[in-house]
């Protein structure tokens, strides 16, 4: 966020359920069981609801009519309009409870997922009907993933001990494709291209890892992709990414190493490897650091986070400080916590578990790599839709903004803890959250 920053009134929220609609008209703000509708551009109140209980989940259609309120805790769903406030549509899981509730991408259906991945139901808003989807495979890493037209609808479940990919229309949910992938020991996750016309289907096993692309248009595997047998140095498959263009496909090992395949050969073209020690071999590598401002707290013994600043250093080699892993999480494998690709495709940003504050961003075209090293532990990144511009958020009272010009610090005046942010769709407003509180903040001239 550049010099030209106008702060807005701060909102009380739950759990940062602040968010713009996705045409960039509305913003939404839940407090309690309050539902505001404010206008995005003057941010005056156009409708109020009132949810059934405590609001846990928020999250717009796609068309932007209609706003999904849950509270996972006690399975209820509410559905409110925006133009016909006294229309309005609840939903109940009832004994299965609820694990999670989305929208389709029509607009038209709600899917929920129950407890247990018992099952998913797929409640159909116009026809007032519910189908449901059984046998979701409880631990696989994405069960279930729309494709980008919202025609299709891919999920994993088990049948006799053995995992499929089952594949749904959604003008009428009924299935049109199973896919047996024999050449998997399991499937941990699915994965639609951009052009609507691949799937991604991987193994994550470390011991027999393997990526299976899958074909829409020719019904068939294409290629398999095997760490192993093609690129060694790839232990296992954490992830994969699509850069939004769909021309590359960015997977990530369980060895902090991650790499980019060409969709048309599927030969690796390029490779990161999160080194803990960053070395004086790329002298284009640009480390920014947090540290105290010298001149501000020369006669303090501790500075507070006003008082902190970014600048660049040059002095090499410089050790990354590994970070406690969570006790709570003892038996998982450290992993890559954030891994977000900007909308022109160029820039990846990624943190991982093992260096909560550390973020790498690495382009792509020139294989050059940023590091932004703070004080404390990263907890979001959020690129701007429009532009190469991130904002990255780490429990302070600073927004950190990192340009293709370097990287700024931002002090919140009102003094709130920033953890989490929405854009609007155009780029020329955020929504900066708080554990319970969030503000708007007017950007201009980004860039």
């Amino acid at each position: 966020m550049t010099a030209n920053v106008e702060e807005e009134k701060i909102y009380r929220v739950n759990n940062h359920l602040c968010h713009f609609s996705t045409n960039g008209a509305y913003l939404a703000v839940a407090f309690q069981t309050n539902l505001l509708i404010k206008d995005a551009r003057t941010l005056e109140t156009r409708q109020s609801f009132i949810f059934a209980d405590v609001i846990q989940h928020m999250e717009w259609s796609l068309n932007s009519e209609y706003i999904l309120c849950a509270n996972i805790k006690k399975a209820i769903v509410q559905i409110y309009s925006v133009h016909y406030p006294q229309w309005k549509c609840k939903l109940t899981e009832g004994s299965a409870g609820l694990q999670s509730a989305a929208w389709s991408p029509d607009s038209k259906c709600i899917c929920t997922v129950a407890d247990f991945n018992i099952q998913i139901s797929i409640w159909n808003l116009e026809a007032q009907t519910v189908s449901h989807i059984q046998n979701l495979k409880t631990s696989a890493f994405d069960k279930l993933h729309f494709n980008p037209n919202g025609k299709k609808l891919a999920v994993i479940v088990t049948e006799k001990g053995q995992d499929v990919v089952e594949i749904y229309k959604t003008d009428n949910w009924k299935i049109s494709r199973k896919l047996i992938c024999e050449r998997l020991r399991s499937i941990d996750g699915i994965r639609w291209s951009p052009n609507d016309e691949l799937l991604c289907i991987w193994c994550s096993s470390p011991t027999e890892p393997k990526l299976l692309i899958y074909s829409t248009v020719w019904e068939k595997p294409v290629v398999a992709f095997t760490p192993v047998e093609i690129y060694k140095e790839l232990k296992g498959i954490e992830n994969i990414k699509w850069t939004p263009s769909g021309q590359l496909l960015a997977v990530i090992g369980f060895n902090e190493m991650i790499i980019l395949l060409n969709y048309v050969t599927w030969k690796p073209l390029s490779q990161l490897y999160l080194d803990p020690v960053i070395r004086e071999s790329n002298y284009l590598t640009k480390v920014y650091k947090e540290c105290a401002d010298l001149e501000k707290t020369s006669n303090k013994r501790f500075a507070s986070c006003e008082e902190y600043i970014v600048r660049e250093i040059y002095e090499r080699p410089i050790y990354i400080e590994i970070g406690k892993k969570d006790d709570i999480d003892n038996f998982s494998i450290a992993k890559v916590k954030l891994f977000e690709f900007s909308t022109c495709g160029q820039y990846l940003a990624l943190k991982h578990e093992l260096y909560p504050t550390t973020l790498w961003i690495w382009n792509i075209c020139t294989d050059y790599l940023d590091y932004l090293l703070l004080e404390n532990p990263i907890t979001a990144i959020k690129w701007n839709p429009v532009q190469p511009q991130l904002l990255v958020f780490s429990e302070c009272t600073r927004v950190y903004e990192w340009t293709q010009k370097g990287v700024k610090s931002v002090p919140m005046s009102k003094n709130m803890t920033i953890v989490d942010a929405y854009w609007h769709p155009t780029g020329e407003k955020v929504a900066l959250c708080g554990y319970n509180k969030a503000m708007i903040y007017e950007i201009a001239n980004a860039c």
